[in-house]
């Protein structure tokens, strides 16, 4: 079940919202502190960014209270009911673009939204999430916005195409032939659009996905012209004719050539109603990252758009998959691992249980600036220590003491009686504790090797043999005689070149 933890703190205590989302925290310190310190230690993040990270740099959400989706213009109504007949929804469906009626709106529209986004400023939110590329903590962002603020705060923003493996041919000498080809890069009918004049890949990729495109660029649909859309403000209420296609009409009509469709440009935004034409790159990067991400930061998003919704569950499944093993945390245990940072809560929060972590309720830029970046926030609780005064005056840290362990106390063996009967020194009836024998061993003399002599041989050989039993004649069979060296009997057997013993 996922925590809900309202800021500030002190807000914490209300009631809030009756959702199923999620569950009032009972130590929203406690947790809060938690939920800071695993974004502080994280090491790959994943964070997925809605128009709620812009709403402070004056640029309007869509679907809050104050929101396009629900603004009341005077003479228009509210929401769908419009007297015009339609709803500022309908300004961002593919639709408008074939009708004349809704292209001038949808022009309008496009254009106070890119004045609004050229002149604005990066927030705390975009500057933490340059800071977390700065420290390599920062896997990938991939932002539903199309302001394109975070370029402004030193990221890079666009999608990475799609590197085909080159055909494998037969091999000849000096020559590999199973290698990445870069030069053969998958392009389509629309692979010039969204983003594609931003800065220069880099080897690990953008570092900002914008799912929705970017109000950066024109393209031409047909031949995939790309234009800056600050050189075509304000837009006109018309179509925009596409300069190559012109260019091209020209001349075949110059030629006498049979003439061919033209295009027209259009902002780069991706628009209800059509798939996204570059699809196929954004789930190749989504792969790449399932296997690495640590930690999933979701922020200002309602979380309604079928695409990111999938993005969404996918990290947050491979995040909270990654067992934590640390100082004291038991194996496996799992920290928190994503975060849901919003003011509402998602919608269809059902549909969303077990998903999060915790929901940190409250403003996304407060959280950032008083809690996640702020360096007097500490996520650990300070333990007071009493100190002691010496004669002196002075303050002393108490010293540790250390344990003192005792002798264990046997109780009395009949050994142990028998040395008190004969003079022990314990009194009669405590009890004693056996004491262990100490081998006294006395050092043994170390044998001298003296070399042999004459005069030792002859002084061995002319010792006197004692003869234990009769003599036995030389010439009985098998003929053994009985010496006696030293005291002790062994049979000893004649031999052949054994002197005869006088």
């Amino acid at each position: 079940m996922t925590i809900r933890i309202s800021i500030p703190i002190s807000c914490s205590n209300e009631a809030g919202p009756s959702t199923t989302f999620a569950t009032t925290s009972s130590d929203p310190a406690e947790d809060l502190r938690s939920v800071v310190s695993s974004l502080r230690t994280a090491k790959r993040v994943v964070a997925v960014s809605g128009a709620g990270v812009s709403t402070s740099a004056d640029i309007p959400d869509f679907r809050s209270a104050s929101g396009l989706f629900n603004d009341s213009s005077p003479g228009k109504g509210k929401g769908k009911e419009r007297t015009s007949g339609y709803s500022t929804k309908d300004l961002f469906h593919v639709k408008c673009l074939s009708n004349h009626t809704l292209l001038a709106s949808h022009h309008a529209l496009i254009t106070s939204l890119a004045s609004l986004a050229f002149s604005a400023r990066p927030t705390a939110f975009h500057s933490y999430l340059s800071t977390l590329d700065d420290q390599d903590r920062l896997l990938r962002c991939y932002t539903q916005n199309i302001d394109n603020l975070e370029e402004k705060a030193g990221l890079s923003i666009g999608i990475p195409p799609l590197i085909k493996r080159a055909s494998r041919s037969p091999k000849k000498s000096g020559t590999n032939s199973d290698v990445f080809n870069v030069t053969q890069i998958q392009t389509s009918s629309s692979s010039a659009d969204l983003g594609s004049t931003l800065t220069s890949i880099s080897p690990e990729g953008y570092r900002v996905i914008p799912l929705h495109g970017l109000l950066a660029d024109l393209h031409c649909p047909l031949c995939s012209t790309v234009a800056p859309l600050l050189d075509h403000l304000p837009l006109p209420p018309t179509q925009v004719p596409c300069p190559t296609c012109q260019l091209s009409h020209t001349i075949r009509s110059a030629l006498s050539e049979r003439t061919r469709r033209t295009g027209y440009l259009r902002p780069s935004v991706v628009l209800y109603g059509e798939e996204h034409p570059q699809g196929e790159q954004i789930g190749s990067q989504v792969q790449k990252d399932l296997k690495s991400v640590d930690m999933l930061l979701v922020a200002g998003t309602s979380l309604s758009i079928p695409g990111v919704k999938r993005i969404v569950k996918e990290m947050a499944k491979a995040a909270r998959s990654r067992k934590v093993k640390g100082k004291g945390r038991s194996k496996g245990e799992i920290l928190c691992r994503t975060v849901f940072v919003n003011d509402e809560a998602p919608s269809k929060g059902s549909e969303w249980e077990g998903v999060f972590d915790y929901w940190v309720q409250g403003d996304v830029q407060l959280f950032i600036s008083d809690y996640l970046e702020n360096s007097e926030y500490e996520t650990t609780t300070t333990s007071t220590t009493t100190t002691t005064t010496s004669v002196s005056g002075t303050p002393r840290t108490p010293t540790k003491k250390r344990k003192v362990t005792e002798e264990p106390i046997f109780p009395p063996t009949p050994e142990s009686l028998e040395k008190n009967r004969s003079g022990s020194a314990t009194e009669e009836g405590d009890p004693v504790t056996p004491t262990k024998k100490r081998k006294t061993t006395t050092p043994r003399k170390r044998k001298t090797d003296i070399p042999l002599t004459p005069l030792s041989l002859s002084k061995s050989n002319s010792k006197r043999v004692k003869m234990d039993g009769p003599a036995m004649s030389p010439d009985s069979p098998n003929p053994v005689r009985r010496l006696d060296f030293e005291g002790s009997l062994t049979p000893v057997p004649f031999s052949d070149r054994e002197e005869e013993i006088s």
